[in-house]
């Protein structure tokens, strides 16, 4: 009877020491991605116009946005700012504002 509850408790401690280190990885797979997520590309609203934004620093003015012309929800997205991986994604969601 022993052996089987030392048995079990083995299993239990090595299903719960996997358990923490998935845990462990996972965390820092998240951790990694949220620090790369600054060098992004952002479509964010700047002033009655859109700017794309990389690491804070505006990289190009569309100008021929008005922001009075958007619907209020993406007015809003914008005014978050909207995060890219690439600009070249952040330059095709903009053909959806510039008409």
């Amino acid at each position: 009877m022993r052996k089987v509850l030392n048995k079990n408790m083995l299993v239990l401690g090595l299903a719960l020491g996997l358990f923490l280190i998935a845990i462990i990885t996972a965390s820092i797979f998240s951790l990694k991605c949220k620090q790369e997520n600054p060098n992004s590309w952002i479509l964010q609203s700047y002033e009655n116009t859109v700017v794309l934004l990389n690491n804070g620093e505006v990289i190009e003015v569309f100008g021929n946005i008005s922001l009075d012309t958007l619907p209020k929800e993406d007015l809003e997205h914008l005014e978050n700012g909207i995060a890219f991986l690439t600009k070249e994604e952040a330059l095709l969601a903009i053909e959806d504002y510039d008409g």
